[in-house]
């Protein structure tokens, strides 16, 4: 019966090319979309799968004191070992620390990477393998290293590494290689005792070194947060994993962390914590949370993205139904005669399921070959460098995606496979216009305003989203960046030498120094204090500056005074913003008032010399906020110099010529602020880009879908149209005649598409500080699209019904 059933359906197929053509092509689009997402869904969902402990391996995250929330993966220092001695339902701990990443050096040879500092309990734990050396003794002995494969090769050249003495200098690199560092600090020199063999599948846990966790009391003073056993207050920069016994429970586990969270924080009055198990297999994808050890898409994105290609997918199965209504009218004989013959509703039912899967199944394929376009587009985004998506076809991607093809043809076959198979045989030559959805609402009118409203809602998204992305790519910073090169300093000395250098070429117009690169993503936050008002501490944000940074990015001074050349710790400039939010009045008023900033862990008495106009110094998507520009020459990590453009390859030799005579130690590193603020658009231009994809493609469905319709009516109306012309009506008026309905639901669309695209769109826009507005104008662009569209589309299929001769459509009758 079966093949029968797919016969009869292929036969159709064949038969009824333009049908088929639109059905397939539509679904194909559609279903392409969703199996790049499927794919991404499975990439995200396989990290740390090889695990052989996998059940039983938990990350110790850390929350506000009796709070489930501020989560960070992060953890303190001595937790693993206060688990592993207190309670015996834990069978292993293991500690890290995330300060270590740099340089590692051997003769002439060097490899960068970062890592961890760690206990070899980690190897009992997670399943890395050596490719050289003893995991039981690899992370025994101070100034042990442990490297990849990938590093060992660079460094040694296929020899064997173990036993080899290399020279460490860290730079504050992370193990996710996404945080460059601009200071260098030399770590001494490290014993080579293991080499790890490439991990079989993704992890969370990614990192080139891994060095002993006793290596941190010997290191230099200040090289790490704090080397302290019982430093309880650093949550930031440490991880904790745990193995359980074997039958053990998660909540036993975090009954366990929370009786230690209480034991020690909770007589503290600042700086309390509490811990929070996470599984292994929890930790990817998961909500987006702090002090993260890998790059990965979060839960809520691949929501999104499921959630819009869904759409995508209904809109396209909405067009198979409405086809398939169409084309039932011209099977009634087909389906009278079947059932005349005893055929039941079940049999009926099978057989136009049978169709939707037939040719959901040639839509496979075509979307499968569109899923290598849209794959290779993936690959070129930018957040993807740090995404590394695999598109690897596996067999459980295969299967999902034969699932999903049948799943998308039954659903998209379901509704008229239902309705054509309750017809009573007497009945069946009726037109299935009487079909109701609704009480006052035939089903193709329903279906028809499900198409407008999406595709309306969509059309105004897109062009609010192509308006957003040029609103953020001529997004004005309050600053010049243009011609600024940002050279990392590495060593806070370098700068004076540096400077001197390159004060008398005549390609640099100003040259100045800062602790962070100002809108580049990164910020600082402290407390202020207005003397004025003691017990008012205020939050803040601040970095370093000195007296050339305001000329080398055009920074305005509206009152007082910029720093001394010489510098001077006790003074500070601030922001418009800070006179306001401090309380001082008038930023002429504000000029000598002291204020208390909290720095480190102790508060030092400043004065304001000066306020400059409000920038940006945050990421595009933030307000601005209030600003404290400090001046303490020891946090200097950039040099900023500002040159005059005319020839930049010329500009870029100078400087590096200048900076290898002064600090031949350290390399020289550069980066045009231009191009480097231009990134973090670039991703958000990505993600503006994968949003504007989709939302094209449930445009052109929907228009498909239209395009089904509109030939629906003019098929269902063709006897009609050739008795109304034989009486004298002429093209206009069938045109108009048949094209009312349609203009009618499109009103009703434009009504319940209207306020839900502006709330929708209202939501993503809210998380941008500076955006568009949802006005009149990118409205009436999207109501005016989809008039323009779908007027084209509805007359030009009046147009071709009105033309036909009436003697074709009643010679039958």
């Amino acid at each position: 019966m079966l093949r029968n059933y797919i016969k009869i359906a292929w036969r159709n197929l064949i038969r009824n090319k333009s049908f088929s053509l639109i059905n397939i092509l539509g679904l194909a689009v559609s279903m392409s979309v969703c199996l790049l997402i499927i794919m991404i869904g499975v990439d995200q969902y396989s990290f740390d799968s090889y695990h052989t402990k996998e059940d039983r391996v938990y990350r110790i995250h850390t929350t506000r004191y009796q709070e489930n929330n501020g989560e960070v993966a992060s953890s303190a220092l001595p937790l693993a070992e206060k688990l592993k001695s207190d309670y015996p339902i834990i069978e292993e701990t293991a500690a890290l620390n995330s300060e270590i990443g740099g340089d590692v050096i051997y003769e002439d040879r060097f490899a960068t990477g970062g890592g961890y500092f760690a206990d070899g309990n980690l190897f009992k734990i997670l399943d890395f393998s050596f490719k050289e050396g003893d995991p039981k003794t690899a992370l025994e002995k101070p100034f042990s290293l442990v490297i990849t494969s990938e590093m060992a090769e660079i460094l040694f050249h296929g020899e064997s590494a173990l036993g080899k003495t290399v020279a460490f200098h860290d730079k504050d690199i992370r193990a996710v290689d996404i945080e460059e560092g601009n200071f260098e600090t030399d770590f001494g020199y490290f014993t080579i005792t293991g080499v790890l063999h490439p991990n079989p599948g993704k992890t969370h846990l990614p990192f080139k070194l891994l060095a002993s966790l006793s290596t941190m009391k010997s290191l230099p003073e200040g090289a790490v947060r704090s080397s302290m056993e019982n430093d309880w207050e650093n949550v930031w920069s440490n991880y904790t994993y745990v193995l359980l016994q074997e039958g053990r429970e998660k909540a036993e586990l975090q009954a366990a962390l929370d009786e230690v969270s209480e034991g020690i924080y909770s007589q503290k009055f600042e700086n309390k914590h509490s811990f929070k198990a996470m599984a292994l297999g929890d930790i990817t994808p998961m909500e987006m949370i702090g002090n993260t050890t890998h790059v990965s898409m979060p839960k809520v994105v691949l929501m999104i993205l499921a959630v819009l290609c869904l759409i995508v997918m209904f809109s396209a199965c909405l067009n198979y139904t409405n086809m398939s209504v169409a084309r039932a009218l011209t099977r009634v004989k087909e389906v009278g005669i079947r059932k005349v013959s005893g055929a039941d509703r079940k049999q009926i039912f099978a057989q136009f399921i049978t169709e939707a899967v037939v040719i959901s199944l040639c839509s496979l394929v075509i979307a499968f070959s569109l899923l290598q376009i849209l794959q290779s587009g993936f690959d070129q985004l930018t957040f993807n460098q740090y995404l590394k998506i695999s598109f690897r076809q596996s067999l459980p991607a295969m299967i999902l995606f034969l699932g999903f093809s049948l799943m998308v043809g039954v659903v998209a076959g379901l509704l008229p496979a239902t309705y054509v198979a309750k017809l009573n045989p007497v009945n069946l030559f009726n037109k299935l216009s009487g079909v109701k959805l609704f009480k006052s609402m035939g089903i193709r009118n329903v279906l028809m305003v499900l198409q407008f409203t999406i595709s309306l809602i969509f059309i105004i998204s897109v062009v609010l989203i192509q308006s957003q992305a040029k609103h953020l790519l001529n997004f004005n910073f309050g600053f010049d960046k243009e011609n600024v090169v940002t050279v990392k300093l590495l060593k806070t000395e370098n700068y004076d030498r540096f400077a001197q250098a390159i004060a008398s070429n005549p390609m640099v117009s100003e040259v100045g120094a800062s602790s962070l690169i100002p809108a580049a993503g990164y910020n600082f936050g402290t407390e202020v204090v207005n003397p004025e008002n003691p017990l008012d501490s205020i939050s803040t944000n601040y970095f370093d500056i000195n007296s050339g940074t305001l000329g080398a990015l055009g920074l305005e001074l509206v009152e007082g005074n910029n720093f001394p050349a010489e510098g001077r710790e006790d003074l500070v400039l601030i922001n418009e913003t800070a006179v306001s939010k401090f309380n001082l009045g008038t930023p002429a008023d504000a000029i000598g008032k002291p204020l208390v900033v909290l720095d480190g862990e102790e508060f030092r008495n400043v004065q304001v010399s000066g306020v400059v106009k409000d920038f940006h110094f945050l990421s595009p998507d933030q307000a601005i906020s209030s600003l404290v520009l400090l001046n303490r020459k020891s946090t200097f990590g950039f040099a900023l110099v500002k040159v005059n453009g005319s020839n930049s390859a010329e500009t870029i030799a100078s400087l590096e010529a200048a900076w290898k005579e002064v600090n031949p130690m350290s390399k020289f590193s550069y980066k045009y602020l231009d191009q480097e603020l231009l990134f973090i658009h670039e991703v958000l231009g990505d993600v503006f880009a994968v949003i504007g994809l989709i939302s094209f493609l449930a445009i052109f469905v929907s228009c498909l879908g239209l395009l089904g319709m509109a030939t629906y009516t003019a098929q269902t109306r063709v006897k009609e149209i050739g008795i109304r012309k034989t009486l004298g009506s002429s093209v206009p008026q069938i045109i108009y005649l048949l094209s009312r309905g349609f203009l009618r639901l499109l009103g009703v669309a434009i009504l319940v598409a209207v306020p839900a695209a502006y709330f929708i769109n209202n939501l993503w826009l809210e998380f941008f500080a500076s955006r568009v507005s949802i006005g009149v104008i990118p409205i009436s662009i999207g109501v005016g699209s989809l008039m323009l569209i779908s007027l084209g589309i509805i007359f030009s299929q009046a147009y071709r019904a009105a033309m036909v001769n009436p003697i074709e459509s009643l010679k039958n009758d």
